[in-house]
């Protein structure tokens, strides 16, 4: 072999190292989650340093909270990132799509085939799966349709009580809010220990009064929200050694307690704050009977600030005149405070619509859980309701494959093509392999029967193993989570294979 030749060999490996590399690592995060796919996947059982415990089968938490420094693994999970915040679900299947495309493209790259034709195959094969998945998504112009009742029951891994929690939210909130741009189905769920799950029209604040001489409850009433902490302007140190310092100590305290009346005089029955309430605030609110809540969590106030109208201030807003401050008060129809399970429940008006679903477990580890259930179920109702459903139990994938395959590129640019054929076929072949089945045999009579029937939606029937048509039996995916979980998949795939070479950056010198 000559010079030339052997450095030639040396940049083929070099380049096929890190590719080997990449999709070791992308395999790696793909079959830590692959068996949470489907209505018979399991849990996954993740444990910190401390021994903290979380068992959960939703994929972006499992992503979120493995310990992996790979970079291609970590775009991969980035990718799944972006896919919940979108749209609140399919990451898992986003994750397996890619995975198993990028697997099938360095398959393809290792016998040689230009990683170029590899990639344009790829896109090529990725924007027709978007153009047919397009023409099969159907339009849901009901609340009241039982197809949003089916996703809500498989997005919340068949819990009945959660799926019909989130679709009565979604009934109350009606139709022009779920469609309202940044507004979140899936933010309206809240979970505490050792509550009952209900609706609540209104939300939960969980904190206790200041102390036990507060009122613990009020019929309509306003509400001031400070986002800062209500205490008296602080002096420094040093002057108050001082008589002047001293004094203008009393001073910002009378103007502190001067403000608070004039919030009584407004009729304001209780202020929330962000941060801390201080003794000479807390004693003057328990002598005017307002109601005093600190420390609460910026997600809480928010959500109550939008729930009253109310528009939160900070602290020097308070030497405001009482007209500007009335401005920012907001109104409910009811506080009470709840003394065993130690939160504070505020009812809102009766023409806003506004509801928390309100999820509850005598232990923390299953609250979680079901928390995220809940939002995953609450996310896929408002994706399905604002963009339509598809077929789910991977048929649709499958489907698409089908069509694909009839459909084939010349040149070597198939062969990237082929890959977004096989990674199609892999939502389906999890699904049946989770479920008990041998996947080869169950996608081979599905792809049999698809082929004699035309439809989109044959698949497997997780109970029996018999092949059906899905959507008879009610199983549904919203087209927005398909739709985004395959292109973020053709997108990850593309960047993890343009990837020749891997090189360590040196550390940045910091002054």
């Amino acid at each position: 072999m000559s010079i030339t030749e052997a450095i030639e060999t040396a940049e083929v490996s070099q380049r096929l190292a890190a590719l080997i590399s990449n999709v070791g690592a992308i395999k790696a995060v793909g079959e830590a989650i692959e068996g949470t796919l489907g209505p018979k996947g399991l849990d996954c059982m993740l444990i910190d340093e401390s021994g903290s415990v979380i068992i959960t089968n939703d994929g972006v938490t499992i992503l979120k909270s493995m310990d992996i420094n790979h970079p291609a693994a970590r775009i991969l999970i980035s990718a799944a990132e972006q896919q919940e915040e979108s749209v609140g679900d399919g990451t898992t299947t986003a994750t397996v799509i890619a995975g198993a495309m990028i697997s099938a493209g360095v398959e393809q790259i290792v016998k040689g085939v230009p990683v170029t034709k590899v990639i344009e195959g790829i896109r090529i094969g990725i924007q027709r799966t978007l153009e047919l998945l397009t023409t099969q998504a159907i339009t849901v112009n009901d609340l009241k349709s039982p197809i949003l009742e089916r996703i809500a029951y498989i997005a919340g891994r068949e819990n009945l009580q959660i799926a019909k929690l989130v679709i009565e939210a979604a009934r109350i909130l009606a139709e022009e809010k779920l469609k309202e741009p940044g507004f979140q189905l899936a933010a309206q769920v809240s979970a505490l220990d050792g509550v009952e799950s209900a609706i609540i029209r209104g939300t939960v604040i969980n904190r206790e009064p200041l102390n036990i001489m507060m009122p613990r409850k009020f019929g309509s009433a306003k509400i001031l929200i400070i986002d800062d902490s209500l205490e008296p302007i602080p002096v420094d140190s040093e002057s108050l050694g001082t008589e002047a310092g001293f004094n203008q100590k009393l001073c910002n305290e009378q103007v502190l307690k001067d403000s608070i009346c004039k919030l009584s005089k407004l009729g304001v029955a209780a202020v929330f704050t962000d941060r801390a309430i201080s003794d000479t605030a807390e004693e003057q609110l328990t002598d005017l009977g307002i109601l005093g809540v600190q420390g609460v969590a910026r997600r809480e106030w928010m959500r109550l600030a939008e729930m009253t109208g109310a528009r939160p201030i900070k602290r020097g807003s308070l030497l405001k005149s009482a007209l500007e401050l009335e401005q920012a008060t907001g109104e409910v129809a009811c506080i009470e405070v709840d003394e065993r399970l130690k939160h504070i429940k505020i009812l809102g008006k009766n023409d806003v619509k506004y509801v928390t679903i309100l999820i509850g477990a005598q232990t923390k580890e299953v609250v979680e859980e079901r928390e995220r259930i809940a939002r995953d179920a609450a996310s896929a109702v408002q994706a399905a309701w604002r963009g339509g459903v598809v077929a789910g139990g991977g048929s649709v994938e499958l489907g698409i494959a089908y069509q694909l395959s009839q459909l084939q590129l010349k040149g070597m640019t198939s062969y990237g093509y082929e890959c977004v054929i096989e990674a199609l076929k892999r939502p389906i072949a999890l699904i049946c392999a989770n479920a008990g089945f041998n996947p080869l045999e169950k996608v081979a009579e599905a792809m049999t029967s698809l082929t004699e029937r035309g439809l989109y939606s044959i698949g497997v029937n997780c109970d029996t193993g018999n092949i059906e048509d899905l959507t008879e039996s009610g199983i549904w995916d919203p087209y927005y989570v398909k739709y985004f979980a395959i292109k973020s998949a053709g997108e990850v795939a593309e960047a993890i294979l343009r990837i020749n070479t891997v090189i360590k950056m040196k550390e940045l010198e910091r002054h």
